[in-house]
């Protein structure tokens, strides 16, 4: 609960005090790595000790780390589709990213 005597910043601010963009900070709103207080549609404050939190946390860093394969990629996926679905997907890609390598524009 927000208290009177917290210090509220904007997401310019917020992300200025961070060096990121905008956008990162909405983003990690919408992840729930940052809790933010909205008091309209159009107003969100960050209060400064969840931010001071997240930067002594990972210094405006991801946790979690890239997947190193593309069954990783994938597992949030699993249920969803079948690993046969799973290889034709990731065959397409990887398909359509040889072809845009070699594509002139």
């Amino acid at each position: 609960m927000v208290q009177l005597e917290d210090e509220l910043l904007t997401v310019a601010e917020a992300a200025e005090l961070l060096k990121v963009t905008r956008h990162t900070i909405y983003r990690w709103i919408a992840e729930g790595r940052l809790p933010a207080v909205r008091y309209s549609p159009r107003v969100l404050r960050i209060r400064s000790e969840d931010l001071a939190g997240l930067s002594s946390d990972n210094s405006g860093a991801r946790n979690d780390q890239p997947a190193q394969n593309w069954a990783e990629r994938l597992t949030p996926f699993f249920g969803i589709m079948t690993k046969e679905e799973a290889d034709e997907v990731f065959g397409a890609i990887m398909e359509a990213r040889e072809q845009s390598k070699s594509d002139p524009h």
